[in-house]
C-alpha cells in the first residue's frame, strides 16, 4: 500500500442503496471513537486520526454527501472537510451514548473506509528538516496505538511523509541538495534522509493531505 494509510481495524460497516442517490455506510460511535480519541491527547500536537472514504477502483477520496448520528428521537448532521474528511465530534459522553453513525457516497460508487494518520495542519511552501522530523515520531506512536498490543513488533518505520495535492498534480519537489522528488497523480513519498539535516524542500503547492510514508509496509 505504497507508505499510506489505511488501517483495518476490525470496524463493522454495513454499505446498502438506500435509494436513488447514494450509497450509505453505517458504524456505532464507539468504535470510531476508540481510534478518534487519539486526536486529544497532547502527546500528538501535530497528528490526527482522520476518517476518509477511498474509492475502491480509483482510490481516489468519495465524496461525503451526507452524514449524521441518530440514537432513538435525537439526531444531529456531522459535518464534512473541503477534503471530504468526516468531521466526527470527539465526546465521552457520546461514547456513553453510543449513536449510530450514517455517512452517504455518491450511488454506484463502493468507497471503501479509510482511516489515516495525517497532519493536523496542511504543508506549504519551504519546509524544513525539522518540520517533518518532529512529525515521525507522532505518526509513529498513533499508528501503533492503533493496531493495539504488541503492534510495535509489526508496525512498519514512518521514514518520512506522503504528500498529497489537489487536482492530480504532476511536478516536483525541490530539495535543498540540487535533487527533486517527481509528484505523480497528485502525490509524492519523501523521507527524512532524503530532505537531509539541516535541509529543506520547496513544495510547488499547498499540500491536501500529509500521512506516514512507510517504505518498508507490505504492498
Amino acid at each position: 500500500m505504497k507508505g499510506i494509510t489505511a488501517l483495518a481495524l476490525g470496524l463493522v460497516c454495513a454499505s446498502f442503496s438506500i435509494n436513488a442517490a447514494a450509497q450509505e455506510y453505517m458504524f456505532t460511535y464507539s468504535k470510531l471513537y476508540s481510534s478518534l480519541k487519539n486526536n486529544n491527547k497532547p502527546e500528538y500536537p501535530d497528528v490526527k486520526v482522520g476518517v476518509f472514504f477511498v474509492n475502491a477502483d480509483t482510490k481516489k477520496l468519495c465524496t461525503i454527501e451526507k452524514a449524521w448520528m441518530e440514537k432513538e428521537e435525537h439526531y444531529e448532521l456531522i459535518p464534512s472537510s473541503d477534503i471530504n474528511e468526516l468531521l466526527l465530534p470527539i465526546d465521552e459522553n457520546l461514547k456513553q451514548a453510543n449513536p449510530l453513525v450514517f455517512v452517504d457516497t455518491p450511488q454506484d460508487t463502493r468507497c471503501d473506509f479509510s482511516l489515516v494518520v495525517m497532519t493536523k495542519s496542511t504543508l506549504s511552501d519551504q519546509v524544513l528538516y525539522s518540520d517533518v522530523e518532529k512529525l515521525l515520531p507522532q505518526m509513529q506512536e498513533i499508528l501503533e496505538s492503533l493496531g493495539g498490543m504488541f503492534s510495535s513488533w509489526f508496525t512498519p518505520e514512518v521514514a518520512g511523509v506522503t504528500l498529497e495535492f489537489a487536482n492530480n498534480l504532476n511536478g516536483f519537489i525541490q530539495l535543498s541538495s540540487g535533487s527533486d522528488v517527481e509528484i505523480v497523480n497528485g502525490k509524492a513519498q519523501v523521507s527524512l534522509a532524503q530532505i537531509g539535516k539541516d535541509g529543506w524542500m520547496k513544495l510547488p503547492e499547498e499540500t491536501t493531505r500529509v500521512l506516514p510514508y512507510l517504505p518498508t509496509a507490505k504492498k
